[in-house]
């Protein structure tokens, strides 16, 4: 389906915003921000690893990708603000289980109360809330 302005992906708002070059960019680089936040805040410094830490952010913003799928279907197409900001915990508790999974098993943190902490820190962090914000 193409919008009135020619822009394909009507009515699937967040994905559409998410699949711009800027917003790719920006995206990986929270993901890298986050997680790093997350690592630093649960692991020691020295164990810190940038290259790691970046492919967990490709996988992250990966995964941000089919979840900004399903939120759009959730909230339909032309959804007005209170409905798209009703249907934000969705979006939150599915990156919340994305960083949980990429804390377990690629960035290999061993507690389990390390591994829940960054799985909540990359849930209330979620980069779809600035999609909704945003007007787009």
């Amino acid at each position: 389906m193409v919008s009135p302005r020619g822009d394909p992906f009507w009515g699937n708002v967040t994905l559409a915003s998410l699949l711009q070059p800027i917003w790719l960019v920006g995206l990986l680089l929270w993901s890298l921000m986050v997680l790093s936040a997350a690592q630093l805040t649960i692991r020691l410094i020295m164990a810190f690893s940038v290259r790691l830490t970046f492919v967990a952010a490709i996988s992250l913003s990966l995964a941000a990708l089919p979840i900004a799928a399903v939120y759009d279907v959730v909230v339909g197409p032309q959804a007005s603000l209170s409905a798209r900001l009703t249907a934000a915990p969705l979006a939150m508790v599915l990156m919340g289980v994305a960083g949980f999974a990429i804390a377990r098993w690629l960035l290999k943190i061993r507690r389990l109360r390390g591994q829940i902490i960054a799985g909540l820190m990359v849930g209330l962090l979620d980069p779809h809330l600035f999609t909704i914000l945003s007007g787009t």
